[in-house]
């Protein structure tokens, strides 16, 4: 009997690999549908205190729901113009960024034929660098940027229509899961993991986003203060790309490198701003951060990086911005589970403790 045991586990965690194979196979497959939806989810539990606060002033709830909607609409329409602005008003430089450049590159082509005594033909390079500022290239590769556009579209549409059908629900959530659960000891069960889902999400989104916003005005104000051209889009990159884990402030440093680069004549003036831009991520990411996230997430870090890979590979930048919330919903569901105990150990420390 105990071997008949043994075989029948075996086969189930066989079983439950290939399942795990294949699940994450239509995941990836399915991502232009699944993103979104999960995308909707979590916004509809960051929204759902405002939805409280609207019903406890008896406002109707498809009038709660359009307020929301248009707020966020509106938000995103901004967003766009903002970045349409600004590429705009970089491409109107694009004559300066060329002869900056072309006199950067004059001196770094001289160092490089006096130690190496190969001769660099600096007009090619720079013709073939004015022809990515051209409107011939920008017509040429209109096709794929309007593609990608229309993809954004798409996603977005699908958001907008999943958030609404979630928003008009969540209200009862309670029921829903009651009503799942078959009984009271197993509903209260969801309720609770839901609500464990819920105050990690907003915990840690509330966080991240003050975090993020005092990281990125303050990037904007070291790159006024530095002069640098476009210090106000440096400055909301910085404040987006932190809402990645780990790599995210990182990233935001090459753009403004690469701006300081051009810009400035010294390069002790680039590594200075750098080094401050940094200085400045380290003190919140290490300091401030910790103290104010607590046991929000209750992820181990290095689960953190590797759910950023994770769901990196499988959904692209959008699993990347997803994967703290991802993971911290995947450990919830795993604590439901018996058997699993191991796993959501591995995951992170239990938060109430």
């Amino acid at each position: 009997m105990e071997i008949q045991n043994k075989d029948i586990t075996t086969i189930r965690n066989i079983l439950v690999f290939f399942a795990a194979i294949a699940s994450l196979y239509i995941f990836h497959l399915l991502q232009n549908l699944l993103v979104p939806l999960v995308l909707a989810m979590f916004l509809a539990l960051l929204v759902h205190p405002i939805l409280v606060w609207f019903e406890k002033r008896k406002i109707p709830m498809f009038v709660s729901v359009g307020i929301i909607m248009v707020c966020i609409i509106t938000l995103n329409t901004l967003l766009f113009l903002f970045f349409y602005k600004t590429g705009k008003h970089i491409f109107a430089e694009k004559t300066y960024f060329i002869a900056q450049i072309k006199y950067k590159l004059g001196g770094l082509i001289q160092i490089y034929s006096n130690v190496t005594g190969d001769i660099l033909d600096l007009s090619q390079m720079v013709d073939k660098l004015q022809s990515y500022f051209s409107s011939e290239f920008l017509m040429t590769k209109s096709g794929t940027f309007f593609g990608k556009v229309t993809l954004l579209t798409e996603e977005f549409l699908l958001t907008t229509v999943y958030l609404i059908l979630l928003l008009t629900g969540i209200m009862k959530y309670e029921n829903y899961l009651h009503y799942l659960g078959g009984n009271i000891e197993v509903g209260g069960r969801y309720i609770k993991a839901f609500e464990d889902i819920k105050s990690s999400v907003e915990g840690y989104v509330k966080v991240k986003f003050v975090i993020s916003f005092c990281y990125g005005l303050a990037t904007f104000f070291l790159c006024l203060s530095f002069g640098l051209r476009f210090s106000y889009f440096w400055g909301f990159l910085a404040f987006v790309l932190n809402f990645l884990p780990v790599v995210g402030a990182l990233i935001s440093l090459i753009p403004i490198a690469l701006m300081a680069l051009i810009q400035f004549d010294t390069v002790g003036a680039v590594l200075l701003l750098v080094f401050l831009v940094y200085a400045l991520h380290f003190i919140l990411a290490t300091g401030l951060e910790p103290i104010f996230m607590g046991q929000q997430t209750s992820l181990n870090t290095i689960v953190v990086i590797m759910g950023l890979l994770f769901w990196g590979f499988l959904w692209g930048i959008f699993g990347m911005f997803l994967s703290v919330p991802l993971m911290v919903l995947t450990k919830v569901i795993l604590s439901q589970i018996s058997g699993a105990e191991v796993i959501v150990k591995l995951l992170g420390g239990d938060k109430n403790k």
